[in-house]
């Protein structure tokens, strides 16, 4: 139930706020008198301020909040830290708004305060984009490669997103993610990214445990995904039963075709079909 004041005690409760503000950021005034200064307690001046507005009806009756999808409301209360009847002007925004963004799905939050007696929250939650790895553990990460939750039990091959796996692997994913996005039928088809020594990454399409491996380089990794959309385009390289692609070396592309399981094995096979990279007539 929101408490509507009279404009006139509005008006003396707004001068109220006013002067709180004006000296909350203060801690000691020195007063000349008589030639000797004369310490006056702040914090004690802006308790009465805010006791004397809260006495004119400025206490919290209502919080809205938008923006909300996964941050449970408990939690919001939790870190605005402030119950109905709270005097409004005793509520620390700034505090509260660190809090809110303490929040695990909180990307960033925006709070005002609206005298007499409200509060209007407005969050923007984080949005997963992949599903990082880390030994026997999950968790979902967004696309600046933050951790947001951890995912207990889960079977990754039942996961619609892409998996990155590696201790370093969310430091260093902003940077993939930005770069597969550059072709979306490519990204569409990312099942998992593997960093390679803390180095590199290995790429897996269409499968995490059966689907073609794409080996990028350490340096320019970029312009190698940018070749492996031009072979696709150009030639259906995709299309072959591939066990993986290897893009390190710029001159040359290495590939492996998968062995057929009821095939004999015969002496002095080839297992890697090499290919020089296509120059510009």
């Amino acid at each position: 139930m929101r408490w509507m004041i009279p404009s006139a005690l509005t008006s003396r409760a707004v001068l109220l706020g006013t002067a709180a503000f004006a000296i909350a950021g203060v801690s000691l005034i020195v007063v000349k008198l008589g030639g000797l200064p004369l310490a006056v307690d702040t914090e004690r001046l802006a308790a009465t301020a805010i006791d004397a507005s809260a006495s004119l009806g400025m206490r919290l009756q209502k919080l809205t909040v938008e923006g909300r999808d996964m941050t449970s409301r408990e939690d919001l209360l939790a870190a605005v830290d402030a119950e109905r009847g709270t005097p409004i002007l005793a509520i620390d925004m700034a505090k509260a708004r660190a809090q809110i963004e303490a929040l695990p799905w909180v990307k960033s939050a925006k709070l005002e305060r609206h005298l007499p007696d409200a509060v209007r929250i407005e969050i923007e939650e984080r949005t997963p984009y992949a599903l990082w790895q880390q030994d026997k553990r999950y968790f979902l990460v967004d696309r600046d490669g933050k951790p947001i939750i951890e995912v207990p039990e889960v079977d990754a091959a039942a996961q619609s997103l892409p998996m990155i796996v590696g201790n370093d692997a969310p430091r260093n994913a902003p940077a993939l993610f930005a770069t597969i996005e550059t072709n979306p039928d490519l990204a569409a088809r990312v099942r998992a990214a593997v960093r390679v020594g803390e180095r590199r990454w290995n790429l897996y399409l269409d499968s995490f445990e059966n689907g073609i491996a794409v080996r990028l380089p350490e340096e320019g990794f970029a312009a190698a995904w940018t070749r492996l959309g031009l072979l696709e385009k150009d030639h259906q390289i995709l299309e072959r039963d591939l066990e993986f692609i290897d893009l390190r070396l710029e001159d040359r592309l290495i590939v492996r075709v998968h062995k057929d399981p009821n095939a004999p094995t015969k002496p002095g096979a080839v297992k890697k079909a090499v290919m020089p990279a296509k120059k510009d007539a």
